[in-house]
């Protein structure tokens, strides 16, 4: 897993970018950011968690009393992490509505990327095996990306805007995204050698941001002439 910290070989797990060792709390937490997403709740264990942040289990029960409670910290994190704020697009409002959609839409690649990518990998997780009601916590850091993809795509369609059509091109703009930061993280796999190099992320959001709005152009929802 590529994380905010480095991962030390050293007994102590993960260190922090200067190189210190990080609390206890942070260590276990860190680690079980990755394993969960990569092998889920049912197939991580608390014994590979504790040899990676070297820690003990007698520690993860004292900061989160149970794998449960663990996991249930790791899906909030992910949400906390998904929902945070984004100067830039914050930045963008005054811009016309096709360049908004782009930077949102590079803002949702940029979270979900490179030492992110462990994010998308949870959520899928969560749609293939849920646990509990702690996926709501994951859903929700994506909600603020869902409602402001349906606010920019009404913005350019205007008055005439079909809802339902907005909807589906929010939700398939998001599902697109956690294709592509997904895909950049197994670039030996068979179906992405097919093809070929992925493009640069500025390249992925614009064809995400292109295809969107020619799809509301094609089903009628245009947006009104000036």
């Amino acid at each position: 897993m590529k994380t905010l910290f480095n991962q030390s070989q050293k007994a102590n797990g993960p260190t922090s970018p200067t190189g210190c060792p990080l609390p206890a709390r942070t260590r276990i937490l860190e680690v079980a950011c990755g394993l969960f997403a990569e092998a889920g709740f049912h197939g991580t264990h608390l014994r590979e968690i504790c040899k990676r942040a070297g820690s003990n289990v007698a520690e993860v029960y004292y900061h989160f009393r149970s794998k449960e409670g663990l996991y249930e910290a790791v899906v909030m994190e992910a949400g906390r992490r998904l929902s945070s704020d984004d100067g830039a697009f914050v930045a963008s409002r005054r811009l016309p509505p096709e360049q908004r959609l782009l930077r949102l839409i590079e803002s949702l690649l940029e979270r979900l990327s490179a030492g992110h990518a462990w994010l998308a990998k949870l959520l899928i997780q969560e749609l293939v095996d849920p646990v509990s009601t702690a996926h709501n916590y994951a859903a929700f850091g994506l909600e603020r990306d869902f409602v402001l993809l349906q606010a920019v795509m009404r913005d350019w369609v205007g008055a005439k805007a079909k809802s339902e059509a907005i909807r589906l091109h929010a939700l398939s703009a998001i599902g697109e995204a956690m294709l592509c930061c997904l895909a950049g993280e197994n670039l030996n796999h068979a179906l992405i050698q097919l093809a070929g190099p992925l493009p640069s992320r500025a390249q992925l959001a614009r064809f995400v941001a292109q295809r969107s709005l020619a799809g509301l152009e094609r089903e009628g929802a245009v947006p009104e002439a000036p």
